[in-house]
């Protein structure tokens, strides 16, 4: 059986906190309204059709604290779509935050959030809880919030980068607008401003993994790197050794590169450190030795 998602695991932990103030509540009420809401003038109801069961559950409990418990003004109901159960949920217009229009008015709903970072908060909480998702962070990083309206996203990142410093990118899908963070501490800080302080502190260990894992495979890397170009310089010098040998001779070189020549056969796994060590040279001395050896090497080749 598929277990639970991080971001429907998210999600629980944001429908479960505790009901906010009234100010916080409305502006929770309209991220909810904003990010699935269809207003249907006909009928005078406005509806959301929602796939996470937490997030209906809060929406509900939001609007009976709201508007009063068992209120006529709320309707609830399930469907399923695509093989997945979705919550069908139907407040009368009387009963939205701010009025009929002014929910419809992207520049009113901004204005009536303001800039209280625990209001905002509370208005992205309701958005994401209704449109967002966020992906394993095992894998990669992404959180984002998919609706139909352009110009709400384009204002939503606006005002949390107004905020809280915090950078998004807003761009057109095919049927629909998204609005995404891929960068990780901007994730982190997302949950921590929406209140969902567990999944942060799982984040965080996540990225501190993901983090010592990287610094191992770089070392890992970096270090293998070093071996093989260590061990193809030892062959071309121990390849250019042989041919002075089989041509004019090891005898035919001065003291100090016949030296260098010798421990090199004999010794081809040591380091040029090593090699200067013991012979009493600095490893740059060696090393300058040995490219001779290859210059000599390749003139013979001539």
């Amino acid at each position: 059986m598929k277990g639970t998602s991080f971001s429907e695991k998210v999600k629980e932990e944001l429908a479960s906190l505790e009901m906010p103030m009234e100010g916080e509540l409305k502006a929770e009420v309209l991220g909810f309204l904003k990010g699935k809401g269809s207003f249907n003038i006909t009928s005078g109801r406005v509806r959301l059709s929602l796939s996470s069961l937490a997030a209906a559950r809060r929406f509900v409990e939001l609007v009976n604290r709201l508007l009063g418990s068992g209120s006529d003004y709320l309707s609830v109901s399930t469907r399923k779509l695509d093989k997945k159960k979705r919550v069908e949920i139907e407040i009368s217009k009387d009963a939205v935050p701010g009025g009929w229009r002014g929910v419809m008015n992207n520049e009113e709903v901004f204005s009536e959030v303001g800039e209280d970072p625990v209001t905002v908060g509370a208005f992205t909480r309701g958005i994401f809880l209704a449109s967002g998702s966020i992906t394993d962070p095992r894998k990669h990083y992404h959180l984002e919030i998919v609706t139909f309206d352009m110009d709400m996203l384009k204002m939503l990142s606006k005002k949390i980068e107004r905020v809280f410093g915090i950078s998004g990118k807003v761009v057109r899908l095919r049927y629909s607008n998204r609005l995404y963070y891929k960068r990780s501490a901007s994730i982190l800080e997302l949950l921590h401003i929406m209140g969902a302080v567990k999944s942060a502190s799982v984040l965080e260990r996540i990225i501190r993994e993901r983090e010592a894992k990287g610094d191992t495979n770089r070392s890992f890397n970096f270090i293998t790197a070093n071996a093989m170009r260590s061990a193809a310089s030892i062959v071309k010098q121990i390849e250019a050794i042989r041919m002075i040998e089989e041509t004019i001779g090891l005898k035919s070189l001065p003291e100090d590169l016949r030296r260098v020549a010798s421990a090199r056969v004999e010794n081809e796994e040591l380091s040029l450190r090593e090699l200067g060590e013991m012979l009493n040279m600095s490893k740059m001395k060696v090393y300058t030795r040995l490219r001779k050896l290859i210059k000599i090497a390749e003139g013979l080749k001539k």
